[in-house]
């Protein structure tokens, strides 16, 4: 009975002894996976195998590298990543972020492998696991809250009512220097106009304004230019070279975007029309999703179809190109509006930003749903309307095919056998389908992608970025560190999933750390040749800081609740600063302290764009058309340019002689055809998002306005005007006032 008993017993306590040690086994997901993708997979992965070691899979471990058996199980003595942790060999000190494992870390791992190395089935360790520690990462200044700070006060900001000074001179006042004295009156005209508008002050503006002594002639000036239609037309390039916008798709037949021009046009008209930011950032991204959709919201989704398109792709490489479409959506959209380089994220985790592969794809999650409309080879447009308008425009389509069909059958037959007999039909068939667009006449169209189903596809993380590698499934998300709270992303509505108009929402929200502070940047870039922070789409780690912080900060803060996202109020508040009115005269004193100008102690010299030299050529010699919207025109281009191109006979188009004299932002874009003068000008790289142009100075650029041809027209039309205006004495045409007037600076003798 003792032995049964002493049986019994023991019986009862070997289940809780392994009961005891399963519970001090450490845990494979909760302990040793993060330990191992934290710490180890960014060197020894499959695909980078420092030492020949992959450790995303126990085979990989087992298996060793070069020095043998990384892990041997029962046995952590015998394991070298036990042996090189404790060495503190694992990881590397040079490598980025490293940080040694802390004793209690290291104990788990040791105590894994002896207790058996239990590893998941089918388990592979990825990059994409890593995280970020949150908090850290928030600390980073573009990833914090916008803070309106109060303005400087002092002797150096007392004479300023302008918030702008107050920071600049504070600033200045710093090290010693001030800001230069206003320009020349005629100087500040000019750069105004050039600057808000891309055209010269007219006559008629120079004398007005000159004339003007009142003290606030200046302020009226800016808001007579801020009126002014070329506003819109000058600031809309500025947008589309963010946007990657041209004329056609790329590739070998880059063929033409049907009606693209009309997303242009809904620039430059949102623009004009002061559209608040915040809208004009939502219409771009969710239009089609608003709950009132126009014709104008839906021009404005062109904003997804704008990048290059490849209209032939081999059947299996179908999905790798979706997914490099899909990128190129992705980073277009975190630069233009969240300045941030989240397409490095694509393949592994950021290298220097708190983004993570699950930040990149849980964006792509919300983009995917968006498909093209082309047919085949052939990229397609949209028509407006409702649903009826749209489905009786098909049967009036099917219709005219039919009539067409008959047609050609009745021309076929004459050409066998001609008569007049066929003449009546013909012509009776030809009114059908004249009366046929009088019933139904077209509906507008548009250049868009389109959701045609609430229920979004399934996206997946994709491993080293193939497609054919998919990870997990990934679910709609904005990067983690841009919200303390994730935005609710709906089921679906009755025709899209809703994706974009919730992140559309997020990024217009007044509070977002980057959605005001970089937009206010750009505006600034481009009233100053750099931005106050100079890498305008990258407010990452391995961006430029900005040289005044906290003005960005309280321009952030004004323009998002104060000016209520107006872009022409922050436009008037820079354009009226004494900043921006300085004189551009360089001061030895000042270049001893501040030799680049970070300061702003002077206004910065800057060279005019190709778009802005062309068309005051053509405002200068009277022949500029101002007519605006509309296809875009074709520019005149030499027959050896033509001739270099691979598709000569459809390459490139001739428009009417009165079209091409419009302005340069309606000039048609081939990305395989650059006009020449606008190349040979630093135009943008239309491939991709462009946050700042180069800017050049060639000998080509010299020999273009010296004898190029169109330059010399304009100098030929400009000189009949001077003749006749100014009369033909030689000496009255150089002295009298219209003749410097129309160049807003003294012409010389010579």
């Amino acid at each position: 009975m003792r032995l049964k008993g002493r049986l019994l017993i023991l019986g009862l306590l070997l289940p809780c002894a392994a009961l005891a040690a399963a519970a001090d086994e450490p845990d494979f997901e909760r302990d040793i996976a993060p330990l191992l993708v934290q710490h180890c997979i960014d060197c020894h992965q499959i695909n980078k195998r420092s030492g020949g070691l992959d450790l995303t899979t126990i085979e990989g471990q087992l298996r060793g590298g070069d020095s043998g058996a990384a892990v041997v199980r029962g046995k952590p003595a015998e394991s070298l990543l036990i042996e090189r942790i404790a060495a503190g060999e694992m990881p590397p000190t040079e490598a980025k972020d490293a940080r040694r494992l802390t004793a209690p870390e290291a104990e788990r791992l040791r105590s894994w492998i002896a207790s058996g190395a239990r590893w998941p089935k089918d388990r592979d360790l990825g990059v994409h696991e890593k995280t970020v520690d949150l908090d850290q990462a928030r600390d980073f200044w573009s990833f914090r809250k916008v803070v309106r700070l109060p303005l400087p006060v002092g002797p150096a900001t007392a004479r300023t009512a302008n918030p702008i000074d107050a920071f600049i001179s504070a600033r200045l006042s710093a090290v010693g220097l001030a800001l230069s004295e206003r320009a020349p009156l005629s100087d500040q005209l000019r750069r105004a106009s050039l600057d808000v508008r891309g055209l010269p002050p007219t006559i008629e503006e120079q004398h007005r304004f000159l004339a003007d002594s009142a003290p606030e002639a200046y302020e009226r000036l800016i808001d007579r230019m801020l009126a002014d239609s070329a506003y819109g037309e000058r600031w809309a390039r500025h947008w589309l070279d963010l946007v990657r916008y041209a004329d056609s798709n790329g590739y070998e037949r880059d063929a033409p975007k049907p009606s693209v021009y009309q997303y242009r046009d809904y620039v430059i008209r949102s623009l004009n029309a002061d559209k608040p930011y915040d809208r004009f950032v939502v219409e771009q991204l969710a239009g089609d999703e608003l709950p009132e959709v126009t014709f104008e919201t839906l021009a404005a989704t062109g904003f997804h179809a704008l990048g290059t398109w490849q209209d032939e792709v081999d059947p299996l490489e179908a999905p790798q190109y979706r997914a490099d479409e899909l990128d190129d959506m992705i980073r277009t959209v975190s630069q233009t509006f969240l300045g941030i380089t989240l397409g490095c994220a694509r393949c592994h985790q950021h290298k220097f930003d708190p983004f993570t592969m699950v930040d990149y794809y849980s964006l792509a999650a919300i983009l995917a749903p968006l498909r093209r409309p082309s047919q085949g080879r052939n990229d397609r447009d949209l028509p407006v309307g409702t649903a009826e308008q749209i489905e009786a425009q098909k049967d009036r389509d099917r219709a005219d095919a039919e009539l067409e069909k008959r047609i050609r059958a009745l021309l076929e037959e004459q050409k066998k056998k001609p008569s007049s007999d066929s003449d009546a039909p013909l012509a009776e068939l030809r009114d059908q389908q004249r009366l046929l667009r009088v019933k139904q006449p077209d509906l507008p169209r548009v250049y868009r992608l389109f959701e045609d189903s609430a229920v979004a596809p399934a996206t997946y993380l994709l491993k080293s970025g193939r497609a054919s590698n998919p990870g997990p499934v990934m679910q709609p998300r904005v990067p983690a560190v841009l919200a303390n709270a994730q935005p609710v992303f709906p089921a679906g509505g009755t025709r899209s999933t809703l994706r974009r108009l919730t992140l559309a929402k997020w990024l217009a929200d007044p509070d977002h750390p980057l959605t005001a502070r970089v937009m206010v940047n750009r505006v600034w870039q481009h009233h100053f040749g750099v931005g106050l922070v100079a890498t305008s789409s990258d407010f990452g780690h391995m961006g430029a800081r900005p040289t005044h912080p906290e003005l960005l900060d309280w321009l952030a803060h004004w323009f998002t609740h104060d000016a209520g996202w107006s872009l022409k109020k922050l436009h008037r508040l820079i354009l009226t600063s004494d900043t921006y009115r300085q004189s551009s005269q360089r001061k030895a004193t000042s270049v001893e302290i501040d030799p680049e100008n970070k300061r702003l102690w002077r206004y910065p010299y800057r060279r005019l764009d190709a778009e802005a030299i062309r068309d005051s050529a053509l405002a200068v010699s009277g022949e500029l058309n101002r007519k605006p919207f509309g296809p875009a025109v074709y520019l005149p281009l030499p027959e050896a340019v033509i001739e270099a191109h691979t598709d000569k006979q459809s390459a490139w188009q001739k428009s009417p002689p009165e079209e091409v004299k419009r302005r340069t932002i309606y000039t048609f874009v081939k990305r395989t055809l650059m006009v020449p003068m606008l190349e040979t000008f630093d135009f943008c790289d239309t491939t991709q998002s462009s946050e700042r142009r180069s800017i050049t100075n060639v000998a080509t650029q010299a020999l273009t306005l010296y004898n190029g041809t169109f330059v010399n027209e304009q100098a030929e039309y400009f000189a009949r005007r001077l003749e006749r205006e100014a009369g033909a004495d030689t000496a009255a045409r150089i002295d009298w006032p219209i003749a410097w007037r129309w160049f807003a600076r003294r012409a010389s003798r010579n």
